[in-house]
C-alpha cells in the first residue's frame, strides 16, 4: 500500500493510497488524486514508499523490495532495499538509485507553476482527504529541510 509524505507549507501530511494492484483504474483514481491534493496544499516535495516487483509487472516473477522516492522543485532521489523472506524476513542494504533513473512521471505528479484549484475541487480535495474520508491525509508535523534521512533511515 502505497505511503505518501507531503511536504506543504502549512505542515505535512501523510496518507495511504489503498487500492487492489489487479484493479487499475483503483490505482489510476489514486494516481490522480494524490497530486490534485498537493496542487490544493501548495507542496513543495513529496515522499512515496511503496512496495514493489523488481521485474516484468505483468507476471510479478521479480525480487520484492521497498522503493521511496521523494522528489521536490530541485530534485529527486530514491532509493530500494530488497525483501529477503528466507530464511527469515529481512531487507537487504539501501540502493540509491540517480535521479536520471526515476520515470519521468514521479516528476510530473509534483505540481509546478500554475495550478488552479477551484473552491469546488477543493470541496471535494477536502473530502476525499478528510479523516473520515476515501484516502485520509493526516498531518505530520513540519519538516525542517529535505535531506536523504527524511527518505529512509540507514
Amino acid at each position: 500500500m502505497p505511503a505518501w509524505r507531503v511536504l506543504a507549507p502549512d505542515g505535512d501530511f501523510l496518507t495511504l493510497t489503498r487500492f487492489d494492484p489487479d484493479k487499475p483504474e483503483q490505482r489510476e483514481r489514486a494516481f490522480a488524486l494524490v497530486p490534485r491534493f498537493m496542487a490544493w496544499k501548495l507542496a513543495t516535495g513529496f515522499v512515496l514508499t511503496a512496495e514493489t516487483w523488481l521485474g516484468p509487472e505483468r507476471t510479478r516473477s521479480g525480487e520484492e523490495a521497498v522503493l521511496t522516492i521523494g522528489v521536490s522543485h530541485h530534485e529527486g532521489m530514491a532509493v530500494i532495499r530488497r525483501i529477503r523472506r528466507t530464511p527469515a524476513l529481512s531487507f537487504g542494504p539501501p540502493e540509491w538509485l540517480a535521479a536520471d533513473a526515476l520515470d519521468d512521471a514521479y516528476f510530473r505528479l509534483l505540481p509546478s507553476g500554475q495550478s488552479t484549484v477551484t473552491p469546488e475541487e477543493a470541496a471535494v480535495l477536502a473530502a476525499v482527504f478528510a479523516e473520515d474520508g476515501e484516502l485520509p491525509a493526516r498531518t505530520g508535523g513540519h519538516t525542517s529541510r529535505w535531506s536523504r534521512p527524511l527518505l529512509v533511515s540507514d
